[in-house]
């Protein structure tokens, strides 16, 4: 089904293409009823059938700039075509039966031309199609045709299967037609809502949840804690000192860190936790099943990962650090207050040095000293530094 739908996408149905299925298929049929009528001498027919030919060897030439004069050529001659065959044969040859594949042929054909008021168009030409497939029921039952003898009536069978499998043949093309374009039509479609789908949920930069969407998931994730008590924690982050890349190098190395470090997250987390930039420089990772300290030894390696990562860009090496703050829903399952929880420890860390990761309250100072030494020493005199 999948290889199916795949070719059927690929497919390329274009108006142009079915105008020339159809062309090439009339030139087909009047050939060979312009054989037929040679054979058995019905010269007006096979004048008829030659006009015929010409007519859509002229359609050929048309079609690209009038796809809807084509069609409504197309419907003139198959009309006229019938209504003289039926005269000349009667109505037992079949040829009346070309009245009921004009219907979906109009229908499909003045649709794909995006003519105004098509539908109505094509009511009337259906109409018409039926008003005269009544007619020449009714004249062959009136009058008799004008060429009948022995050697036609021996092949009036043969020939009327012949227009029956025509006609089966033309409406089933049309049809398939229908579906295909239909399939094509959803299958576009389909891609596009997903196009959409991307653009609405995701950041354009990072490829990661934009803040609406998880801001979604995190409301999912608390709504579902009150009845599977599966827990859950979320991480805020934020890049330290991102002006100074930004003011130093310029804003497109800004964004090639910004992507650094998303790639870095999709390395580093699992396939069920959903990533997002929070906003700016700011990121922020929920982490499905997962309680407060496992939760902190992951921000922790993503810490770790993201110092020890030189970034290139423009024959520049950059080193970045983060800081982050842990919440989980263990502790307040109240979705503002879960972020507030979250954000308020990141604060503490960009307070007590940066790069860090803080899972609780309450900070010692002393792990200061650990993470950045010169930071803690100038604290005091550079407090304006560390915010």
């Amino acid at each position: 089904m999948n290889k199916l739908t795949e070719l059927i996408t690929k497919l390329n149905i274009t108006s142009n293409l079915k105008y020339k299925a159809l062309t090439i298929l009339c030139i087909f049929v009047h050939s060979s009823i312009a054989i037929f009528s040679f054979i058995y001498g019905i010269t007006p027919l096979l004048f008829f059938n030659f006009a015929s030919i010409l007519v859509y060897i002229g359609n050929s030439f048309l079609l690209l700039k009038h796809p809807a004069k084509v069609c409504y050529i197309s419907f003139v001659e198959i009309i006229l075509h019938s209504f003289i065959s039926v005269i000349l044969l009667g109505n037992d040859f079949g040829f009346s039966m070309y009245f009921i594949l004009l219907v979906p042929m109009v229908y499909n054909m003045l649709h794909s031309t995006n003519i105004n008021h098509y539908i109505l168009k094509s009511n009337v030409l259906a109409i018409l199609s039926f008003i005269l497939f009544v007619t020449c029921y009714i004249i062959s039952n009136v009058h008799e045709p004008i060429y009948s003898n022995t050697s036609l009536e021996s092949i009036r069978p043969f020939i009327y299967v012949i227009n029956m499998l025509i006609t089966f043949f033309t409406l089933s093309f049309f049809s398939i037609l229908f579906i295909l374009e239909t399939m094509t039509a959803y299958n576009k479609l389909y891609s596009q809502n997903q196009q959409l789908d991307i653009l609405a949920n995701t950041d354009h930069l990072t490829g990661l949840f934009n803040r609406r969407t998880m801001t979604e998931h995190v409301i999912h994730m608390l709504e579902s804690y009150t009845t599977t008590k599966e827990p859950f924690s979320i991480i805020i982050c934020d890049v330290d000192n991102f002006k100074n890349v930004n003011d130093t190098y310029g804003h497109k190395c800004g964004d090639e860190v910004l992507k650094t470090i998303a790639s870095t997250f999709q390395e580093l987390t699992r396939d069920k936790d959903f990533l997002c930039r929070w906003g700016g420089e700011e990121f922020l990772i929920l982490l499905k099943g997962t309680d407060i300290e496992q939760a902190r030894i992951i921000a922790e390696r993503i810490r770790v990962n993201i110092s020890e990562t030189d970034i290139t860009y423009n024959d520049l090496h950059i080193n970045i650090t983060m800081t982050f703050g842990v919440a989980s829903v263990t502790e307040e399952q109240d979705y503002n207050i879960l972020f507030k929880l979250a954000d308020s420890r990141l604060y503490t860390g960009k307070k007590n040095g940066k790069n860090v990761v803080i899972e609780t309250t309450f900070f010692p100072f002393f792990l200061c000293i650990y993470y950045d030494l010169s930071t803690v020493y100038n604290f005091y005199t550079l407090h304006s530094l560390c915010i």
